[in-house]
């Protein structure tokens, strides 16, 4: 029975300090970070778009005579 403390309080030590370091201060801010920064923006906007456009062109073609031919061995 007294081997089961220190697993115990170790796990509800990790518990406590997640609490106190990651999820209090995001619940406070509503975010992980506080500002909101107006480069990152810029850069969070243009990746999206870059991922836009490269997902228009991995687009199959809707026409199967222009893919390639594939061979049955």
């Amino acid at each position: 029975m007294t081997g089961i403390w220190l697993p115990l309080a170790a796990t509800v030590l990790a518990a406590a300090l997640t609490w106190w370091c990651c999820i209090r201060p995001m619940t406070r801010n509503r975010s992980c970070h506080g500002a909101s920064d107006p480069g990152l923006q810029e850069e969070l906007r243009a990746a999206r778009e870059e991922l836009r456009r490269l997902r228009d062109e991995a687009t199959p073609p809707t026409d199967p005579t222009d893919r390639p031919e594939t061979l049955n061995r």
